[in-house]
């Protein structure tokens, strides 16, 4: 049921967005049109964006999913992008925030599941969590996006060791370099 669930959302999406260039307009949207045959207890959490090649704004609305985390070149900071809204189908008439981001040559954005904060080490008795993960993106410094991606999945398997994973580990890193083009991986 839940991978049903995600299917229609993506097609949603995809629907919705041919119509509607607002990100926050488009997971209300997507909202309205699911929240009816959401089965108690399904919904979705979902961040959609749309960046701008030439100008390498990024405008996003974050229904309900892990905060994406930014590492800005200019000042090596790393931090947390603002909270978002309820996930998609928990209830009707929802209301998001828009944000909007400017991406500097280097800087990099991080995207994630679950999976990854909720890795769990059995010698340590604990989940990787969230300062880890800003840990293992501040080490990596000016890197590119897969070599974000690689350290954050290294060191999430380190913490792991031999504990088998119980999630999704699924990661999608947004690196601007210093041309005209962002690189995703």
């Amino acid at each position: 049921p839940a991978a049903l669930f995600m299917a229609l959302t993506r097609a949603l999406v995809r629907a919705v967005a041919a119509e509607v260039s607002s990100p926050a307009a488009v997971l209300a949207r997507v909202n309205e049109l699911m929240t009816p045959d959401a089965k108690r207890g399904m919904f979705v959490t979902a961040i959609y964006g749309v960046i701008s090649p030439e100008t390498h704004h990024l405008t996003y609305a974050n229904a309900g999913h892990n905060l994406p985390a930014l590492r800005r070149a200019r000042t090596g900071a790393v931090g947390w992008m603002p909270k978002g809204g309820l996930a998609l189908g928990v209830l009707p008439n929802l209301s998001l925030v828009e944000h909007t981001l400017d991406l500097e040559p280097g800087d990099a954005l991080v995207l994630y599941t679950d999976g990854i904060t909720e890795t769990y080490s059995g010698d340590q008795d604990e989940f990787f969590g969230s300062p880890r993960l800003l840990a293992a993106i501040e080490a990596t410094g000016g890197s590119t996006a897969s070599a974000l991606l690689a350290a954050i999945e290294r060191a999430a398997a380190d913490f792991a060791g031999d504990t088998p994973p119980h999630d999704d580990l699924t990661l999608l890193v947004l690196h601007r370099t210093g041309d005209a083009t962002p690189s995703a991986t």
